[in-house]
């Protein structure tokens, strides 16, 4: 799900000084708009992978309706066509990375963290009114009488339970499984945000560090207990969605974004260049190996995304621990920064819309890769479009509800100037 919030700093230090009273608090869960931001190229790799998602759906729609038209599956291209899923580990790893970077930095500091209840509003306020508004129109189209609509199905995508039944965890929206798990995320790590709030400043500098790297390090060891047990233990088939996409088989990826967030609060210098090249190749490099040896059934979902998030949070450590560079503004241009802004209408809406339009036969791509340049020709514009749409009428207001609290999860008073 693409909802990683981008921090908004210019060139400030890593430990910021507590602001003046009365004085702007950016909050450091909100998206950068700016292409000077530190973190402004991030929002390029979000658009980047919005659209590879696109692709990899167009893709998967031709790939069902006319099987091996793509060659054989152990084809180049077709397993680059079918491992463009595995960037929806790129959004898990970019969250954790985002948004538990306030926490560690509140560390090191020994300053304030976000307060559990801030934090569960921000997110809610981000996520909530588009999630709403897509789930309901998309469901309402499919389903018509009293009778025969699958309620079941609509009260498990508003309750972000969907990831739990196998036979409706695609349903509506097929994507929308990953929101389920970042909302999921949300609240795990509002518990320990809420613990390290109350147990650091009882701590020294490294015990209060060292507990920072404890909760992501058990996340990510727990989470590989897991999916082992469940494939070499139980036995689970690769279609069981339950086992393999619930929280606890996505937590090793949301494990590995938190330790980047670690290694960036603590950093005090940037990498050179070199280092930021090495990074990015290695990431490449694992990336490419996921993809070469990726397996079928259980084993897939036993360790392919974790290989890939392994290879997101090397690329993505370049950008965040380097220096700036052409990749890196490249990244921040403003193209890819109003794609990244809009990625999660995007992310949203183009599946339903990829349906409905081949439903009415208006996706003439038969198979093959020219199907795909034709089908992709009509799809990928009509989805930044709607995005677009949905992004200034849904997303834009929705994410001024933000503003009406603090950080400390307070309402503000605008009539005292808070």
């Amino acid at each position: 799900m693409p909802d990683p919030a981008i921090a908004s700093e210019t060139k400030a230090p890593r430990t910021p000084a507590r602001p003046e009273p009365g004085a702007t608090i950016i909050p450091t869960d909100e998206p950068a708009r700016a292409v000077g931001a530190r973190f402004a190229g991030l929002e390029g790799y979000r658009g980047i992978a919005a659209l590879l998602i696109v692709v990899f759906h167009v893709f998967q729609q031709i790939d069902n309706a006319t099987p091996d038209s793509f060659g054989a599956e152990a084809s180049w291209g077709y397993r680059a066509l079918h491992g463009l899923d595995g960037f929806v580990s790129l959004f898990f790893v970019l969250s954790a990375f985002l948004l538990y970077l306030p926490y560690v930095r509140g560390v090191v500091a020994g300053g304030d963290m976000p307060s559990a209840r801030a934090f569960l509003v921000r997110r809610a306020a981000r996520i909530v009114p588009l999630y709403l508004v897509a789930i309901l129109v998309v469901w309402s189209s499919r389903n018509w009488g009293l009778l025969d609509a699958n309620w079941r199905d609509l009260l498990e995508h508003l309750t972000f339970t969907q990831v739990y039944d196998d036979s409706r965890i695609f349903y509506t929206i097929g994507p929308a499984w990953s929101l389920a798990i970042e909302v999921q995320f949300y609240v795990l790590l509002a518990v320990i945000g809420l613990g390290l709030s109350w147990l650091a400043p009882r701590l020294s500098r490294g015990a209060g560090l060292a507990l920072a790297t404890a909760a992501p390090v058990v996340l990510f060891a727990g989470s590989l207990a897991y999916k082992l047990h469940a494939w070499l233990v139980l036995g689970a088939a690769g279609d069981d969605w339950s086992v393999w996409f619930g929280l606890p088989a996505k937590l090793d990826e949301f494990a590995l974004g938190m330790l980047l967030a670690v290694i960036a609060a603590i950093r005090t210098e940037r990498v050179g260049r070199a280092t930021a090249l090495a990074l990015r190749l290695g990431g490449l490099a694992v990336l490419l190996g996921a993809l070469a040896l990726r397996p079928t059934g259980a084993a897939l979902h036993a360790w392919f995304h974790t290989a890939t998030a392994v290879g997101f949070v090397l690329i993505l450590a370049a950008s965040v621990l380097g220096a700036d560079d052409r990749w890196s503004r490249a990244l921040a241009t403003p193209a890819l920064v109003a794609l990244g802004a809009m990625s999660y209408s995007l992310y949203l809406w183009h599946e339903p819309l990829i349906l409905l339009l081949d439903g009415h036969g208006l996706l003439p791509g038969a198979s093959g890769f020219g199907g795909l340049a034709i089908d992709l020709a009509i799809a990928l514009p009509l989805s930044i479009l709607v995005a677009w749409l949905s992004y200034h009428l849904i997303e834009r207001p929705g994410n001024a509800i933000r503003g009406l609290i603090d950080r400390r999860g307070r309402a503000r008073n605008y009539y005292n100037g808070d």
